[in-house]
């Protein structure tokens, strides 16, 4: 079996805890992505399951196996660095067989499953090359051919994509998902990218200050975030400070305006304070106040508009220290700075968020 499980796993460095207490299930054939800034404890936890790294306090379990003291040596873990780290000295066949060549595999075997993993990256071509003499994205691959070479039972990632520049590394996503689909291999990875945790992973661990803010889909990340953190981290949202929140009636008053708005009646409002989120997309213009049962409005001025193509943006100062922001499709945006807007959003789509 390769579920990895984490059970109240702590792990500090002197004084800095780098880890509160963590519990954490991998499931087999999972692809799990661990997500959050920097200092979030997202690479201390793949090093923990790595064995690069003790805990202080928790178990570590691989399948029904405790590896808690096992040496990384013999968790039969593949890894992957975000530096690739190939052998610069030996060929792609030969970095790729290396982790065989060790296990002293019969030569033809080793070249069989060489071949094999070089059909699956799609290099069949580079065989003979040295890592100098192959891309970035390439290089990426042959890391990864050579993390499973001698099949593990979980893969690791930490970071692999980051030296690659933007359009390499959507497509790198794409071949990353394949390649690991097609193993059927569980997967941990470890991003600060949003949209590469949400185009490649089963699951999303949203971490902050080494605990666990948020985990489940994509979708459920992005649509149902459950604190300030997860909404401000994951997409882009505006947040506004809020109080007074009637869960009978959805009303909601925002700090700074004379004004309230709704939410979804009955919400749960935990934390000491309470914000108020809208997603950018969400946000549309409305001809004027009293029109839309059902809609929250704010009326502002037009302090900014950007251009990207097919989405345009626009900057509504409301009043508030930071302004609101709107996206839609270019052709439907018509505003220009300095014109009064009023801005509209469905009440469903308001999010009620703690602290």
């Amino acid at each position: 079996m390769s579920r990895v499980l984490l059970k109240g796993v702590r792990k500090s460095f002197g004084d800095f805890v780098a880890l509160h207490q963590l519990d954490l299930e991998i499931q087999e054939g999972e692809f799990l992505t661990l997500l959050g800034p920097s200092g979030c404890g997202k690479t201390t936890t793949l090093r923990l399951i790595a064995g690069f790294i003790e805990p202080m306090e928790g178990k570590i379990l691989l399948g029904d196996e405790d590896v808690t003291q096992v040496a990384p040596q013999h968790r039969e873990i593949g890894m992957v660095f975000q530096d690739y780290a190939l052998f610069p000295h030996m060929t792609i066949a030969e970095n790729i067989g290396f982790g065989l060549k060790e296990r002293r595999y019969p030569k033809q075997d080793i070249n069989d499953r060489v071949e094999e993993l070089l059909d699956l990256i799609r290099l069949p071509e580079v065989h003979d090359r040295y890592p100098a003499e192959v891309s970035g994205g390439q290089q990426q691959r042959i890391a990864v051919a050579r993390a499973v070479a001698y099949p593990p039972k979980v893969l690791l990632m930490d970071e692999p994509l980051g030296a690659l520049d933007l359009k390499l590394r959507e497509t790198m996503q794409i071949e990353l998902r394949r390649i690991q689909q097609e193993l059927a291999i569980t997967t941990v990875y470890v991003t600060h990218d949003q949209t590469e945790a949400m185009n490649m992973s089963d699951r999303i661990v949203v971490m902050n200050s080494g605990r666990i803010e948020q985990m489940g889909g994509a979708e459920d990340i992005y649509n149902e975030p459950r604190t300030r953190f997860v909404a401000d981290f994951v997409g882009q949202i505006n947040l506004f400070d809020a109080n007074s929140y009637e869960p009978e009636t959805g009303m909601i008053k925002l700090d700074g305006l004379d004004q309230t708005v709704h939410v979804p009646v009955n919400l749960a409002g935990g934390g000491e304070s309470l914000s108020l989120g809208v997603r950018p997309e969400d946000i549309g213009l409305a001809n004027s106040v009293e029109s839309s049962s059902g809609m929250n409005h704010l009326a502002g001025v037009v302090s900014g508009r950007t251009f990207a193509g097919n989405l345009t943006r626009l900057f509504v100062d409301v009043g508030l220290q930071k302004p609101v922001i709107l996206e839609a499709k270019s052709q439907s945006v018509k505003s220009n700075v300095g014109d009064k807007v009023t801005l509209t959003w469905p009440v469903e789509l308001s999010k009620l968020l703690s602290d």
